[in-house]
């Protein structure tokens, strides 16, 4: 098994949220920015932020699926 580990093909996360978007989105919905990467390591999916503990302590406040890390270039 490789040490290498891959990101979710035919997706990309906002470089400002960290919200996962589709590759073929221009501009995030979560954000409105329009600065993305496909290098990004793990995701969580957070449907109701008020009640997630880990929600609060990732600062996210919206609904969504987001990245867990974004990796550097």
């Amino acid at each position: 098994m490789s040490a290498r580990k891959k990101t979710l093909s035919g997706y990309k996360a906002c470089r400002h949220c960290k919200y996962v978007v589709p590759e073929d989105a221009k501009q995030c919905p979560n954000c409105g920015s329009e600065e993305f990467t496909y290098k990004w390591r793990g995701m969580i999916a957070v449907l109701d932020p008020a009640k997630s503990c880990i929600a609060k302590r990732l600062g996210i406040d919206k609904p969504g699926v987001y990245a867990l890390e974004l990796v550097e270039e």
